[in-house]
């Protein structure tokens, strides 16, 4: 121990005389004021580092939560869009014979009623154009049954019949259970006549909040607290509401006869205090555009509880010091023979004082250094999650691309073919159709990656003769396979239609899919496709020679989930799936047996001129 040494023999020296005993006293006093200000920053920058952290990892919880929301709400998002398009709830708001209606209001409550115990939604219902529920899948309920109830002060109901998205989040009228609606328009070409109305319960999503050891919450426009992993906040306020806002939450009824308390919240720079608890607070609206904000509180009791222990261990330090300088100023003038030997022990205190502040030091460093080791293993854990997600959606584009990569290799083969005939120039249109393949495999790629994150695709114009050629080839391995004839003699003059590429192929691969399985069986199997423009629509047709379709099949063509194919071979969503695609186009598709034998499928799609 060198430098205690020097302390004892800077003490010995300073003992010779009251001069060098006020040195001590000095260097003393300055010693406690370094130790206190040490104990000071030590606490101060332990809160800042803990509370810093716990934003970063808010941030993060924030993030999972709202993917996670964000997929609830999402997940049942198609049912009102496929319903809203069915014919027999199209008729049923639009008939004016009170026997016709009633037939109608009792399949449609039937189907209404099998679709939501498949789906477990809590309720599917339609409403006519004065919000009068006509069909709802509680039918049979007789106390929370919605057929006869009007539902026109709800704003879901308003934005469907302007023409948007209804989406809202209320305490239900009837059942007085609280619920996520989405609403959809029901149109009878070009007239609004009602809405399909879809409840989704978000029970199971606030139980799945409850184990992650914070406080999550969403807050609707006014601030009311209505989803949430800590029932005693559900229907709280963050603030007083004004008469105003009151008076629109009443009108609405969106929260029934609650009376919205406000929470005991005091916010801060750094920590906002909840019924006397500190939280680092986080939050981010969400994209929705309800004006929804979701909120992350991180506890800081544990974090503040570990500042403060380095705090009273540093204090104590302090206090111990500045015990024995009092000591040593008021000692009685007896005991001044003693001043050599009790200086030297406060400087040897003093030295282990100052060793025992740095052991301190290096024990908050070794913890700040586990801390960061078990960040980046949460982050190997998240990186792992992603990786497990990109491998589920590789499967799925495997399947995209078996066609594709199919029709690469039958080019492939006949362009071999063809050099070994001498024929160059067909070779090389066979290596053009090979690149415009390998184009397309990255357009579907990058289509699968808008399919993942949920975008919207853009209308714009689209080639006809493209469109039918890429689904040509993209069926080529099978249409050679099953040996199928297809007659397809393209327009002189190119035809533009107001679609989406990708999607556009998809409806015909479907329809050419189909026709193929339809002419199982026949000795001469055909298909043949036609495209006219007529004034400023283009009508695109798909013919096969098959058996044609009975007329009670006919009528429930294009309804989701009926086939008549033998089971696991389909699921009954090609052909509804397909008439939505045009719809979004404004487009329509209809079926009909054509004029020998066999079956068609009419496309009508709106005209667009060349880009």
């Amino acid at each position: 121990m060198v430098g205690v040494g020097r302390f004892q023999a800077i003490g010995r020296n300073l003992a010779k005389g009251k001069t060098r005993r006020l040195s001590v006293m000095v260097l003393l006093y300055l010693l406690a004021g370094l130790a206190l200000w040490a104990s000071v920053e030590v606490v101060l920058w332990s809160e800042q580092e803990a509370l810093a952290r716990l934003a970063s990892e808010g941030r993060d919880r924030l993030t999972l939560y709202g993917e996670a929301l964000h997929s609830e709400l999402e997940k049942s998002r198609d049912i009102p869009v496929v319903l809203a398009s069915e014919r027999e709830i199209i008729e049923l708001l639009s008939v004016a014979d009170p026997a016709r209606q009633d037939q109608l209001r009792k399949q449609v409550n039937q189907r209404l009623q099998d679709i939501g115990r498949t789906l477990n939604a809590s309720a599917i219902y339609v409403l006519d154009h004065q919000g009068l529920t006509l069909a709802a899948s509680n039918w049979q309920d007789p106390g929370g049954s919605f057929v006869g109830r009007r539902f026109d002060f709800r704003p879901y109901f308003t934005a469907a019949m302007e023409g948007r998205v209804g989406r809202y989040f209320a305490l239900g009228s009837t059942s007085n259970r609280p619920g996520y609606y989405l609403a959809m328009p029901v149109k009878s070409g070009d007239q609004i006549v009602g809405a399909v109305v879809v409840k989704i319960s978000l029970d199971e999503l606030e139980r799945g909040w409850r184990g992650g050891g914070e406080q999550v919450f969403v807050t609707d426009r006014f601030g009311v607290v209505f989803i949430t992993n800590t029932p005693a906040w559900r229907f709280h306020s963050l603030g007083q509401l004004d008469p105003e806002q009151s008076q629109a939450l009443i009108a609405s009824r969106q929260y029934g006869d609650m009376p919205l308390p406000a929470l005991t919240l005091v916010p801060g720079p750094s920590v906002t205090s909840v019924d006397g608890v500190g939280y680092v607070m986080v939050s981010k609206p969400l994209p929705d555009g309800e004006q929804w904000v979701l909120h992350v509180l991180m506890a800081v009791k544990d974090s503040q509880a570990r500042a403060r222990d380095l705090g009273l261990l540093a204090v104590a330090g302090a206090s111990l010091l500045i015990f024995a300088l009092y000591f040593l100023i008021h000692r009685d003038k007896s005991q001044r023979r003693h001043t050599r030997d009790l200086e030297v022990r406060v400087i040897e205190r003093t030295a282990a004082l100052l060793e025992t502040n740095q052991r301190l030091r290096g024990e908050v460093a070794e913890r700040l250094r586990a801390e960061a080791e078990l960040r980046a293993k949460q982050d190997e854990l998240v990186q792992a999650a992603k990786l497990a997600a990109l491998g589920q959606m590789s499967a799925g584009m495997v399947h995209e691309l078996n066609q594709p990569l199919a029709a690469i290799r039958s080019f492939a083969d006949n362009g071999l073919t063809l050099l070994d005939r001498g024929r160059p120039e067909r070779a090389r249109e066979n290596l053009w159709e090979i690149a415009e393949l390998t184009e397309r495999m990255a357009r579907i790629s990058g289509q699968l990656k808008l399919f993942a994150r949920k975008s919207a695709s853009q209308v714009q114009p689209v080639a006809v003769t493209a469109a039918v050629q890429n689904a040509l080839a993209l069926l080529q391995g099978r249409l050679a396979a099953d040996r199928v004839m297809v007659e397809w003699v393209p327009p002189a003059n190119e035809l533009w239609v107001w679609g989406e590429d990708l999607r556009l192929q998809q409806v015909l691969v479907n329809l050419l899919r189909n026709g193929i399985d339809a002419t199982l069986g026949k000795e001469a199997r055909c298909l043949r496709i036609e495209a006219q423009r007529r004034e400023d629509r283009v009508r695109l047709q798909v013919f096969d020679n098959g058996t044609g379709i009975a007329e009670d099949v006919l009528a429930q063509l294009f309804d989701p989930f009926f086939t008549t194919k033998p089971a696991g071979e389909g699921l009954g969503l090609g052909l509804s799936i397909s008439a939505s695609i045009l719809g979004d186009f404004g487009g329509h598709l209809s079926a009909a047996n054509g004029p020998g034998e066999g079956a068609v499928f009419t496309m009508l799609l709106r005209a667009a001129e060349a880009p």
